[in-house]
């Protein structure tokens, strides 16, 4: 964030000299904090700590223990920016201790939102901590109602419960987002924007924008395009006219992350270079601009892709023109096979680009040609695909539908595999849809059918869904358990004997092939950034039958029974762009570092831990993302990436995305979200502590 406080800064540290050369404790260890404040919301995290420590330990040695409060606040704070988790959580457990010992409502509801996001932070760094998403909901909602109970007896400065209220809702709602919860989320945040209005919040207020940012994000996400730019365009306005440079360049990151989706890729380019313009005004922004450049590099993948579509568009116009002249002919049968390679191929690419309406147009076709090919295999996967693109654009009864009509195609044929992740296909559809127990039930059944048919990536699959069916949407800690054992011993026996029909792949990729005549893949994964995420279509691999080989062979004669045979091995190819999400759960664009087979993205699972005191962190992400997302930590400043504080555990940081400097955001950019917080100078010209 660009410097323009250096005079206020030279100010603190003049008062704070004639304090400590006083022997004014009080006064001391107040401009200490104030000297820290300003650290903090320039991006200074490891001076400002410094400077923060100082006020620690004179009001540890000097004042009474409620002076301890601001100090506890502003500590975690950072350190919970620095994703010093453990540190964190030791001021900010110690913060709620002191305000119940105090009875001060403000300041226990200010310290159950810092709490909240920092487990919510943990949750989000690593995806094996369940305890941390457990107890993020806990504080989220304890800061909720105390935020109620401050409304019904507001304190005499009332901006204060509005603010935390805000931003209650505000936290609330990503966690949501998180747990892929949409709908729930929309309601939560809209219901902030009402509080708004209501309590006469003005326009340019930087929860107003934070609220707008999200909606924005979630709204994207529902494939609701023009709600979603309305209020994407909002949070811009409102950011550039407080002065938030950074707000404002990750509100141009989310407008060209819509336009990518939508493939308007022009524009795209255009937003990512206005965020990249700001980006570059700030200091220390150096990350942020490098992933903005991943963005741009992203858009320009797709338009490759976008290009080759078209040529194999024209490609499919000329083979469709040749299958006319090839009808009741010998050649019939190679020229549908033709088509159907090329339809793969236009499935595939649409897939990657995010263009679910082609994706539905090719994948009926598809099934017109597998009907005229009296194929059932083709037949089954082309239902499913339609089913993906059906799921892909939110119309969950339809992609049901087409999923079923998939898995019962495949059993119809003896294909144990097709029906199994047809079942896992179903799971999701109704996880999605909000039918959780209906959703467990799939999965349970795809991994019967895959345990019986012995393909232990399917198994695994399967496993992973169940255990985040167990895990995030029942809370049952027991069975979770009892799940990741057997997720644990089957990666085991799979490292030390590969699966030939494939591995997992950690979901890193939007989609993949195999071979001319195979399926796209078109998941994407979770996040690195560990979003908590459901698994998309899983397409079986191709099948290949003698008949096929013989082009000239007349379609009449398939028409009689034939007997299912074993799976062709393919080579897997990489994806070319990949976005940090799903596309319905979908992240800023950055590259994929990887492939992945034909069963389908897994779930996040998450390690078991019942008790709140341990704090198994693992922080470091194995890849640098751009999230601008829901939780508006597109990416951070890079300022402390390079900095190692010596008295704090030393972590390894791979684009830390900040916690906001909001009290109330989880996941916020360290510099939008300043909130009021607890200060030790209470004037009403006070730095605002996030």
């Amino acid at each position: 964030m660009a410097r323009g406080g250096d005079a206020q800064l030279s100010a603190a540290k003049r008062a704070y000299r004639s304090a400590e050369a006083e022997g004014n404790r009080q006064e001391e260890a107040r401009w200490a904090n104030v000297i820290g404040d300003i650290l903090k919301n320039r991006g200074e995290y490891v001076e400002a700590l410094k400077w923060l420590r100082i006020d620690y330990e004179v009001s540890v040695k000097y004042l009474p223990e409620k002076q301890l409060l601001p100090t506890c606040q502003c500590l975690g704070e950072v350190y919970l920016r620095l994703e010093y988790f453990k540190d964190a959580l030791i001021y900010q457990k110690k913060h709620l201790e002191l305000a119940k010992d105090a009875n001060d409502l403000i300041e226990q509801q200010r310290a159950s939102t810092q709490l909240g996001r920092t487990y919510h932070e943990m949750f989000l760094r690593s995806n094996d901590d369940h305890y941390s998403v457990r107890n993020a909901k806990k504080y989220f909602k304890s800061a909720m109602k105390l935020a109620q109970t401050l409304k019904q007896n507001p304190p005499s400065n009332n901006s204060y419960f509005v603010k935390e209220c805000i931003d209650a809702h505000n936290n609330i709602g990503m966690l949501e987002i998180d747990l892929d919860n949409l709908e729930e989320a929309q309601k939560i945040l809209s219901k902030g924007l009402k509080i708004c209005d209501e309590e006469e919040v003005i326009e340019d207020d930087d929860g107003r924008s934070r609220l707008h940012h999200n909606l924005g994000n979630v709204y994207m996400e529902l494939r609701k395009w023009d709600k979603a730019r309305e209020h994407i365009e909002k949070d811009i306005i409102i950011c550039k006219r407080i002065g938030h440079c950074q707000g404002e360049a990750k509100g141009y990151i989310n407008l060209g992350e819509l336009h990518y989706r939508v493939q308007k890729y022009d524009e795209a380019i255009l937003c990512y270079q206005k965020a990249i313009d700001l980006a570059k005004s700030m200091e220390d922004e150096d990350a942020l601009v490098s992933q903005i450049d991943q963005n741009i590099g992203t858009v320009k993948e797709a338009i490759k892709v976008m290009d080759e579509l078209k040529k194999e568009e024209q490609n499919f116009k000329k083979l469709t023109r040749n299958m006319e002249m090839a009808r009741r002919t010998a050649a019939e049968r190679k020229c549908l096979l033709q088509q159907n390679a090329s339809l793969d191929r236009l499935i595939e690419k649409s897939s990657l680009i995010f263009a679910w309406l082609k994706h539905r147009e090719f994948a009926k076709r598809k099934k017109r040609i597998a009907s005229e090919l009296c194929d059932k295999e083709k037949l089954s996967d082309s239902f499913l695909v339609i089913g993906e693109s059906y799921q892909k654009l939110r119309n969950f009864n339809k992609a049901l539908k087409w999923y079923t009509k998939s898995w019962e195609t495949y059993k119809s044929i003896g294909n144990l595999e097709g029906q199994a992740l047809g079942k896992i296909n179903i799971g999701d559809v109704l996880d999605s849809d909000g039918n959780w127990a209906g959703a467990l039930d799939a999965f349970e059944e795809g991994y019967r059918i895959a345990l019986q048919a012995n393909l232990p990536s399917v198994q695994l699959s399967a496993l992973e869904n169940m255990h985040y069916s167990h895990m995030i949407r029942f809370d049952n800690v027991e069975e979770a358990r009892r799940l990741q054992s057997l997720i644990d011993k089957l990666k085991l026996a799979k490292t030390r004997e590969p699966d030939v029909q494939g591995m997992v792949a950690d979901c890193c990729s939007e989609t993949e092939t195999e071979g001319d005549n195979q399926l796209s893949n078109g998941r994407s994964d979770v996040s690195c950034s560990p979003v908590v995420s459901k698994p998309l279509s899983i397409r079986p691999k191709s099948y290949v039958r003698e008949e096929e080989s013989k082009d000239d062979v007349p379609l009449v004669s398939l028409l009689r029974g034939k007997n299912s045979v074993l799976p062709k091995t393919a080579g897997v190819a990489k994806p070319i762009i990949s976005t940090t999400g799903t596309e319905a759960s979908s992240r800023s664009m950055s590259r994929s570092t990887g492939s992945q087979t034909a069963v389908g993205r897994k779930r996040v699972r998450l390690i078991l831990s019942d008790d709140e005191g341990e704090t198994h962190v693992e922080v470091p992400c194995s890849r640098v993302r751009v999230r601008a997302r829901p939780s508006e930590d597109v990416a951070t400043s890079g300022e402390f990436l390079s900095r190692n504080d010596p008295s704090s555990p030393a972590l390894e940081f791979q684009d830390v995305s900040p916690v906001a400097s909001k009290c109330a955001i989880s996941g916020c950019t360290p510099n939008k979200d300043e909130s009021i917080c607890s200060y030790k100078n209470r004037s009403s010209s006070n730095p605002r502590c996030s």
